[in-house]
């Protein structure tokens, strides 16, 4: 799936959420029209955690967040069932949002990516979201740019 992004491009971006920092970091652009509709299905893995007085994750936090999303990077990387378009961290929530045109073979994919690892306090939420806003949302305006 990963030819729908060739460019491969991301950004990183500080918003505010009641009061605190969030880290955004996401894709730069859009896929064509033909795959965001093909790619329609969007899925929200959350991650809410204690964190620290500023709403970032301590180091637990940090150190089990980052384990989980090396595993499930790495188990995307080259998928053609689910391509990571954004990841937030802050306000005491780490969230991934990912498209896919199949969401059983997205949860089969996701699954396998974390065998053999603990049972992480996470939360997947599915949508339709054929614009893709999920996405768009994230990105700074007037930076529709197709990849």
């Amino acid at each position: 799936m990963n030819s729908i992004f060739p460019g491969d491009l991301w950004a990183v971006g500080e918003a505010h959420v009641d009061g605190r920092s969030v880290i955004v970091r996401f894709r730069t652009g859009l896929p064509p029209e033909a795959d965001r509709q093909a790619n329609e299905n969007l899925v929200i893995v959350s991650w809410p955690y204690s964190g620290i007085e500023s709403g970032m994750p301590n180091e637990e936090d940090k150190q089990s967040t980052n384990n989980f999303e090396d595993a499930i990077e790495k188990g995307f990387e080259n998928s053609d069932v689910g391509v990571q378009v954004a990841c937030m961290t802050g306000n005491n929530m780490k969230e991934w949002r990912f498209y896919t045109p199949n969401v059983e073979a997205f949860l089969d994919a996701f699954n396998l990516c974390l065998a053999g690892h603990p049972v992480y306090p996470i939360q997947l939420r599915m949508f339709q979201d054929p614009d893709w806003r999920a996405l768009s949302e994230l990105q700074p305006e007037g930076s529709d740019q197709l990849h």
